[in-house]
């Protein structure tokens, strides 16, 4: 049976004992650590421990803070504070019991990437990457880096065979989150892109949009990928590993709640 943890984004404005209570009420037994407001664990990372381990929930993922995902910038201060950041999320990872920490190459918040913007900026990102790995490894955690949306630029590791070339050589502690969502908000095929990560997947984003180009977090079966296809790819490849659910819009939070739970159940029945 397939685990589908559940993003604390939707839900990263809660109180931490709000969250337990909704993440266990809903039927959710894992979570991933993120979004802004929860990214306070990283102050008190044993208490969040306890507090999880009390409620019978464990945290199998961890993606770094958006202060961290300025890992290409121009700005050398901006990137070596996000390299900082990371690293530091890292070894707080292991600490809460997570086994994979998920990281962006780059920021969406820049995006003039066309011609030598591309070439320094992939440059930039690989170097803090590459670095990354080695904390990783130090830390004794994996590191899975993220397919990113284009939002229209060409922007560095927004397909899968683009995250491949940027990982090449680092170990294979180092793999891929692949982002179903970014893939269609890209117009690549996110079973597609399953299938050339092959055994590089070390961990799924699952959320959907209307396939236009914007990253829209909504509940999957509301856009417009094709989920059937999707889970046939991770079939044929046999993927054990997480399939956190990353939706953050598109109906009250319950509602989503009980939907996403409602749908782990029925894709284990296929």
């Amino acid at each position: 049976m397939s685990t589908y943890p559940l993003s604390t984004a939707l839900i990263s404005d809660l109180s931490l004992q709000a969250s337990i209570d909704l993440i266990r009420g809903a039927g959710f037994e894992e979570i991933e650590l993120s979004g802004a407001d929860w990214d306070r664990w990283m102050e008190t990372p044993q208490e969040l421990a306890r507090a999880l381990e009390d409620a019978g929930i464990r945290p199998v993922t961890v993606h770094t803070p958006p202060t961290g995902w300025h890992n290409g910038s121009e700005d050398d201060d901006e990137r070596a504070r996000a390299f900082q950041i990371c690293a530091h999320c890292l070894s707080l990872s292991a600490q809460v019991g997570a086994e994979i920490v998920i990281c962006h190459s780059n920021s969406g918040e820049h995006c003039t990437y066309d011609g030598a913007h591309f070439a320094a900026n992939w440059a930039r990102s690989r170097e803090s990457i590459e670095r990354l790995a080695e904390r990783a490894a130090a830390a004794g955690v994996h590191m899975a880096v993220e397919n990113l949306p284009a939002y229209g630029a060409h922007r560095p590791a927004t397909s899968v065979r683009q995250v491949l070339a940027m990982i090449d050589g680092l170990g294979d502690h180092v793999g891929i989150c692949l982002d179903a969502g970014h893939s269609n908000a890209n117009g690549i095929s996110a079973a597609y892109e399953v299938l050339e990560a092959g055994d590089k997947l070390f961990a799924l984003h699952i959320q959907d949009n209307d396939g236009k180009g914007e990253d829209q977090h909504i509940i999957p079966g509301q856009g417009t990928t094709d989920w059937e296809a999707f889970l046939d790819a991770l079939d044929q490849i046999h993927f054990a590993g997480p399939r956190t659910f990353e939706v953050m819009r598109g109906a009250e939070r319950d509602v989503i709640l009980e939907t996403l739970s409602q749908l782990a159940s029925a894709w284990n029945q296929r």
